[in-house]
């Protein structure tokens, strides 16, 4: 499809602390689409208020909410995710895959990378504000983003909306996940938070959650060891499944399950959103 039949293309990106290197080769990348984009950066705000703030700016027909960290694979990222909205009326969002690249996997610390291989697989999310693309007006139909700074997975509501709406379906392209971990404790800390997520999700929305089963049996000692298993990318990292399995497979294991039930019984605000709004009333005072 030529590029003067494509709507104007709005790239959301809500940024907070990125590391540079990073965030430039995204502008970078996104210089580089096969189709142009107008892209909005909201800085310093929590992620949900961020995102919310630039569609509302937005001149695009079609919105592309995209992570900081978030590379897109190649050249022709943008025009894979938006072209299903463009062919059918029926889909209401199209959803980018997950992958933790080699080249970035490899500047981890070694046991930040042991813990890590589980990621070195094609992630498939329901649906993640990381690398999505929607229309506007579907958008503001369903009621954008949560902004509640207790929420972590501030897209699981507009996940429902939009799926009572129409299809949400894969874009068969990927993003690169380029999360920093400087350290085996970072990374502990964030698995953690996740997995409280799970617990928040799962408490919230029950069977409504379209990954129920998975988030529950992940959280059940020893049961939840099993799920660890099947994420491992065992095509290419076979020989590292024996040390991972008795090193940190044991403790993702018990991460799992320990944060996804201190989510279930305890509602505490997101260490992230609490950073940014801490940051925000200094400034006020």
């Amino acid at each position: 499809m030529s590029k003067s039949k494509y709507p104007i293309v709005s790239i959301i990106i809500p940024v907070y602390k990125p590391e540079e290197e990073v965030f430039k080769k995204i502008k970078e990348m996104i210089k580089k689409q096969t189709i142009k984009a107008e892209v909005i950066e909201n800085w310093n705000m929590p992620e949900a208020k961020s995102t919310n703030i630039g569609i509302r700016k937005a001149k695009g027909e079609i919105i592309v909410t995209l992570s900081q960290d978030c590379l897109p694979s190649d050249e022709k990222w943008l025009e894979k995710l938006t072209k299903p909205l463009l062919k059918d009326k029926k889909v209401i969002a199209v959803v980018s895959d997950l992958l933790l690249p080699e080249w970035y996997w490899g500047k981890y610390p070694f046991l930040v990378r042991l813990l890590t291989i589980p990621d070195r697989r094609i992630r498939k999310p329901d649906l993640d504000a990381r690398s999505c693309a929607f229309r506007k007006k579907d958008l503001e139909k369903a009621g954008l983003f949560n902004e509640d700074p207790k929420v972590i997975a501030i897209e699981m509501d507009l996940y429902l909306n939009l799926r009572r709406m129409g299809k949400i379906v894969r874009s068969n392209t990927n993003v690169y996940h380029l999360h920093k971990y400087p350290d085996f404790r970072k990374i502990v800390t964030t698995l953690y938070d996740y997995s409280k997520s799970n617990g928040k999700v799962i408490k919230k929305y029950g069977l409504e959650n379209g990954a129920f089963w998975q988030r529950v049996i992940r959280a059940l000692p020893f049961f939840g060891f099993a799920s660890i298993l099947y994420r491992y990318p065992i095509e290419t990292h076979l020989k590292w499944l024996p040390l991972y399995l008795i090193t940190v497979g044991a403790i993702n294991h018990v991460i799992n399950v320990f944060g996804f039930w201190e989510g279930f019984f305890f509602d505490k605000e997101s260490k992230r959103n609490t950073e940014v709004l801490e940051e925000q009333k200094k400034k006020i005072i």
